[in-house]
């Protein structure tokens, strides 16, 4: 049929929906029409498969095919609009690109700069990695396949070839003369005819297309298909410098790799090829030239050699808006990126309690990273209207008072992963820094795919960090409706285990209930994932607090920093196990780590403060928590252990006066105990005994810990009561009975044989 015809047969068939204005391109798979769909106004692309393919083709087959490519939404991506079947032509539709192909930007070029092709290679790996992850393959990457559009690259044709293959079958695609890919840039695999491909054949197809836009011509050629598929089968992969083109090895090294024959020596997964081209961000600025002596030209480098930044600040993501209800998400991606970052070797990111110290403020960033001592740092601002998602960003160098890096995204929400993940990479080459293939991974790896899922954890950490009853519990169901939009969603499971820990510690729900339920969220999270530093230290924290199982403690906190050495919550933790063991010394080391990298922290400054108490330094215990008071007069728990130390120093009306600011700022829910034990060692026995009827109101109503019944009856002396209530709260598991050995007992109850049996149970030595 010639191409009027099928035009005017093709315009005739579809009932004056659309308007064929010209022809624009085509090949073995398909015809292609630039048209007007006339009910929306809008210029699209219609592809029509050849008549002798479309013959063989189950039109149900084919609908259900590209309906699934149809779902991909990205920005690299080009949308499908409409398939369907008309005048036994088989077609479907897209929108009209303006710009061109990188095949018509080859042509008239040649050859591409390192910087320019590197941006492309990456947009088409983003939009590789995002349908790779919903299990679609492209198959036919290509330079007629990748459309320019502005300043990025977007890719045509996803999943075509795949609703081709499924609705035809192979048999007619080979008596038709026809292939699933294209031979200059097939992968072995295809090439062989292999059945099951996976995503590193897109990998090898778009590293032969890198190799292209360097060189000007594919890796391999040959005069037939055949002759170019005994290449790909077998030939050696081919230097930059064999194609007219010399670049440092690190280039050369990314091209074979992702050119290797066995797909198991590739890149795992686009995101990692994406990474790694990423880290080149030293070669970048680079231009042609033709030695004088003659020959290929050169391309030559016009950026020097320029020394690694070592430090950042992530500060705070403030909302344009100003809506409040919008705070999580600028919370939650300030995290995530500084989740990304902290893996990066040499690289000491600023922690979150030192920048968050910073939310709100109008502040210079240069100022800021004096403050903080960073030599960079990143702003940003975020908006969210319905589904668009604009993030605004920009890392500046504090010492040249300069901006490194700015972007502005206009993206759906649903994309947020992918902005994350390009704002991590570009950061890090921003900063001169050259990753790893782990850490490439790293800041690669998502934990979800559900941004509903993910939204709903950010809303679950926003409120687990104001560390209240109230938001607690709102982090709870916020945790449960993560884990019920993506039951394999790992770091949900740990934060639901991280919440009821937090809840079963304080007694605001009893033991029994909390724990046990944040052991099986935890459990499973480690099921989901077993490299989760965080998971590791939370199901320390139970073995620790509640199973009593000291050795499993130590393997799970030191498995926790095996994996993730920077985790100051786990070295925290950890100390926690060494100070109840009493080994102090140890204790101690662990703390100061825990400092070291996260120094505002105000629950690791106020254990340290009790961690010197029990080491026997109550001077230097009473300076520290001085200055942890210092850092936030609102800290309740900092109080608590001001009343110990004031306690150990004989200063009871001091320690009375910490103890009650505890009360009052826990409602009662903690130090009523320790308060009555005061005021009864001191003498003041009425107030000891109304504190004791407030426990007993207030056990009418909600859990209270039996340990806080015990402190008081031993004060007053009543130490068979006081024996009963630890035997209660050993029963119950409270928490705090991990250290009742190091508790201050008046020697009525220390010298008690059943003290001593209990003791026992704990298997402390006595």
């Amino acid at each position: 049929m010639e191409v009027d015809d099928l035009a005017a047969v093709l315009e005739a068939s579809l009932d004056g929906a659309y308007h064929i204005v010209r022809e624009i391109g085509g090949g073995g798979m398909s015809r292609v029409f630039q048209a007007e769909e006339i009910a929306f106004g809008r210029a699209v692309v219609i592809k029509v498969l050849p008549p002798e393919l479309a013959a063989g083709v189950s039109i149900e087959r084919f609908q259900r095919e590209i309906q699934v490519a149809a779902q991909l939404r990205h920005p690299n991506i080009v949308p499908v609009f409409a398939a369907g079947e008309t005048a036994g032509l088989l077609f479907f539709t897209m929108p009209f690109i303006e710009g061109e192909s990188l095949r018509d930007r080859l042509r008239r070029e040649n050859r591409i700069g390192l910087r320019t092709a590197i941006q492309i290679a990456r947009d088409v790996a983003d939009a590789l990695e995002y349908a790779h992850r919903r299990g679609i393959l492209h198959r036919d990457i290509k330079p007629e396949n990748i459309l320019l559009e502005g300043s990025h690259a977007v890719v045509a044709d996803f999943g075509i070839a795949r609703a081709v293959h499924r609705a035809v079958g192979t048999s007619t695609l080979t008596q038709v003369g026809m292939s699933l890919g294209t031979p200059h840039y097939m992968s072995p695999e295809q090439a062989s005819g292999e059945l099951e491909q996976d995503a590193r054949a897109d990998i090898y197809s778009l590293g032969c297309m890198f190799y292209e836009m360097l060189t000007g011509k594919p890796p391999f050629s040959g005069k037939t298909p055949i002759a170019l598929i005994v290449k790909h089968l077998g030939a050696p992969i081919p230097t930059l410098a064999e194609g007219g083109i010399e670049l440092p090895p690190e280039v050369d090294a990314i091209i074979a790799r992702a050119l290797a024959k066995s797909p198991d020596e590739r890149y795992t997964s686009s995101a990692e090829f994406a990474a790694t081209l990423a880290s080149l961000a030293g070669l970048e600025d680079v231009a042609f030239r033709t030695p004088a002596t003659g020959g290929h030209p050169v391309m030559t480098l016009s950026t020097p050699k320029r020394v690694p930044i070592d430090s950042l600040a992530v500060l705070p993501f403030s909302s344009m808006s100003g809506d409040a209800d919008s705070e999580y998400l600028g919370d939650g991606i300030t995290e995530s990126i500084m989740n990304k970052l902290s893996s990066v070797a040499g690289l000491r990111i600023v922690p979150r309690s030192v920048v968050f110290r910073y939310k709100g403020r109008d502040m210079d960033p240069s100022a800021i990273a004096h403050e903080v001592n960073a030599r960079a740092v990143l702003t940003g601002r975020l908006l969210q209207r319905g589904d668009t998602l604009i993030v605004k960003a920009e890392l500046v160098d504090s010492v040249t008072d300069s901006q490194l890096w700015g972007e502005q995204y206009n993206r759906r929400i649903s994309d947020i992963f992918a902005v994350q993940e390009e704002m991590a990479a570009e950061i890090a080459k921003s900063l001169r820094i050259k990753l790893s293939g782990e850490e490439q991974a790293g800041l690669a790896k998502r934990f979800t795919e559900s941004t509903l899922a993910y939204q709903a954890y950010l809303r679950g950490r926003h409120h687990w960090n104001k560390r209240t009853v109230e938001g607690l519990r709102h982090a709870l169901g916020h945790f449960q409706e993560a884990i019920d939009l993506d039951p394999n969603y790992a770091l949900a499971y740990t934060g639901l285990a991280d919440t009821f820990n937090i809840l079963g510690y304080y007694n605001n729900q009893r033991p029994h209930d909390a724990f046990p339920r944040g052991k099986a969220a935890v459990t499973r999270a480690l099921e989901l994932d077993e490299t989760l530093s965080e998971a590791h230290a939370s199901l320390g924290y139970i073995q620790l607090f509640y199973d009593l199982d000291w050795p499993g403690a130590q393997r799970s906190f030191q498995r926790a920093i095996e994996l993730k050495p920077r985790n100051a919550t786990a070295h925290q933790w950890n100390a926690w196990h060494l100070l109840v063991t009493e080994r102090f010394d140890e204790a101690l080391a662990a703390l100061r780590r825990a400092q070291e990298l996260d120094p505002l922290s105000l629950i690791i400054n106020d254990h340290l403060g009790y961690a010197l108490l029990l080491a026997g330094k109550a001077d230097e215990a009473l300076a520290q928590l001085t200055r942890a008071k210092e850092l936030d007069p609102g800290f309740p728990w900092t109080f608590w252990r001001l009343g110990s130390v004031y306690l150990a120093l004989g200063r009871y009306d001091e320690s009375i006066e910490a103890f009650n600011t505890v009360v009052e700022k826990t409602d009662g829910g903690v130090a009523l105990g320790y308060k009555g034990l005061v005021c009864a060692i001191s003498g003041r026995t009425d107030e000891a005994t109304a504190v004791l009827a407030r426990l007993v109101a207030l056990a009418r109503s909600r859990y209270v810990s039996p340990l806080e019944f015990a402190l008081v009856y031993a004060g007053l002396g009543r130490v068979d009561d006081a024996i009963a209530s630890l035997r209660s709260a050993y029963d119950d598991r409270v928490s705090d009975f991990v250290r009742v050995k190091l508790l201050p007992w008046p020697d009525a109850v220390r010298h008690d044989v059943r003290f001593a049996n209990l003791l026992r149970q704990l298997e402390v030595n006595p």
